[in-house]
């Protein structure tokens, strides 16, 4: 079949799917999912509560966070109590000459926080007042100042699970997610909430904003914004991620909706581009991708307008994560100009992966997160919505707690933050062992000794347990819905409770 031009139809289609890829016709939530429905009916709303507005912003630290250097013990000295065990498992301090390689840092560097039990924690010094803020001068307490005022808290000890797993479980290798201790696959697991596949092609986020789908009256803008790319922790199987950048949602290549402002090449370009976007197409495929681009380049300069009539006078540092969290802030901001009532956002923070220099890239990388957390937190305050915001961190694994000589390997069980106005923060969910060197768990001694070698600690807290409090917080009810978005979630927690999981939200 040819074209009016003598053109395969084929090729024109190879064409446009060509030029409309790789010109950057970003703003791809309504053209992906027409592409993929098919114009298909969107399913209806599950029984969720979507009173009111609520938004969840993860903040995703890819690579592979060594958790146990952002929160530490700190009871005792170098050589006794849980601060010395900590200290032996780290392999001690590096002095640059005697002992290269230790991990431990020093407990005088360290900002001493409340943990329960009357037990003492140090958090990195990264996280204490003596940061630098955008303009240079030292900030308020960023972290450290959040957790101290009942605004932030810790979930500790969280990793993928499909089932509570005790050391000899995982010595009879019953039951395991896969591809332990992958980055690709911890990665996955995170995001999808089904560790036991690899092949599960929807997000938990994304399973959670399918059930919430008609609570929103913009249908060209997604429930779930991106300002980190497309990722499957997003991706449901009716809602696929809003993808943006730092300065909003980008049109392709050269267009402009004002041809005056465009040159001549520039201009003959988007005039094509307007009119092939223009035509009715027999073919449904053509006409829902050409429906779908034009939906697409008018929803952006749409979102652009109203992100940009967002006027914040919080501060924020020019350096990432900071720039895509005022992003983040920004969409919030416009959130009743996009007709959402509820948001989820994604951002991703790479660099994490740190088998030699852990130190050095500790000090530059959680300064930068404290910076970012806390003028996130002061923008909620200024737009008046910080109790409808809860922030949380995500990331593939620990790391050991033994040392490879220059930094750490990959682990398991992680400490994670939890941020916001509605948070019952200055507190700790899920267990930190008492010791380090030797951990079990109190809740459950018949776990046996956690630590599986090289300090790679099996989780007592699953993803599982952490998502359904963050979807509960959100609206999903403990129910056949949460079962839905979280498969596994019985295996750890039984319906009809009416309080989460973890219980962190006041």
């Amino acid at each position: 079949m040819f074209n009016n031009s003598g053109e395969s139809i084929f090729t024109s289609r190879r064409a446009l799917l060509k030029y409309a890829g790789g010109c950057g016709l970003m703003t791809n939530t309504s053209l992906m999912a027409t592409l993929l429905n098919l114009q298909a009916t969107k399913s209806a709303m599950a029984q969720t509560d979507t009173s009111g507005y609520k938004a969840l912003v993860c903040l995703f630290f890819h690579g592979g966070n060594d958790a146990y250097n952002m929160l530490t013990p700190y009871d005792g000295d170098a050589t006794s109590g849980e601060y010395g065990d900590y200290h032996q498992v780290r392999g001690g301090f590096d002095d640059g000459t005697n002992n290269p390689g230790g991990l431990a840092l020093e407990q005088s560097s360290l900002v001493p926080i409340a943990g329960p039990d009357s037990r003492t924690f140090g958090l990195h010094p990264g996280f204490s007042t003596q940061m630098a803020g955008p303009s240079g001068d030292p900030t308020d307490d960023g972290i450290a100042g959040l957790y101290k005022s009942g605004k932030l808290a810790f979930v500790n000890n969280v990793g993928s699970l499909i089932e509570p797993t005790s050391r000899d479980e995982y010595n009879a290798r019953a039951n395991l997610p896969l591809g332990l201790f992958s980055h690709a696959d911890l990665q996955r697991h995170w995001q999808t909430g089904v560790p036991q596949t690899r092949s599960q092609v929807t997000g938990w986020c994304g399973r959670m904003a399918d059930l919430m789908l008609s609570s929103n009256t913009n249908e060209t803008v997604s429930m779930n914004i991106s300002i980190s790319g497309m990722n499957l922790m997003q991706t449901g199987g009716s809602v696929v991620p809003y993808a943006i950048g730092t300065n909003g949602a980008t049109l392709f290549s050269g267009y402009s909706h004002d041809l005056n402002t465009l040159g001549r090449q520039n201009r003959m370009g988007a005039r094509g581009f307007d009119s092939m976007l223009g035509q009715t197409y027999g073919d449904l495929l053509e006409k829902s991708f050409a429906e779908a681009s034009r939906n697409s380049v008018d929803a952006a300069i749409d979102f652009n307008a109203a992100v940009n009539a967002v006027d914040l006078t919080t501060e924020f540092a020019s350096e990432d994560p900071s720039n895509r969290l005022k992003m983040v802030a920004r969409c919030i901001g416009a959130r009743q100009a996009l007709g959402q009532s509820r948001q989820i956002f994604f951002v991703s923070y790479g660099g994490w992966d740190m088998h030699n220099n852990l130190i050095s890239g500790h000090e530059y990388r959680l300064p930068r997160v404290s910076r970012a957390i806390k003028s996130f937190n002061d923008a909620m305050i200024e737009l008046g919505v910080d109790a409808d915001v809860t922030m949380f961190t995500a990331s593939d694994f620990a790391r050991t707690l033994g040392t490879n000589g220059q930094g750490s390997d990959h682990g398991w069980g992680a400490c994670h933050m939890v941020l916001g106005g509605s948070v019952d923060g200055g507190k700790f969910y899920g267990e930190y062992p008492t010791s380090l060197l030797n951990p079990t768990s109190q809740a459950d001694p018949s776990l046996g000794n956690l630590n599986l070698g090289r300090g790679r600690m099996i989780p007592t807290t699953s993803v599982d347990e952490y998502a359904a409090e963050l979807a509960m917080w959100f609206g999903v009810g403990n129910n056949q819905d949460l079962v839905d978005m979280l498969p596994n979630i019985r295996n750890f927690y039984t319906t009809g409770n009416t309080t989460g999981p973890l219980n962190m939200f006041l």
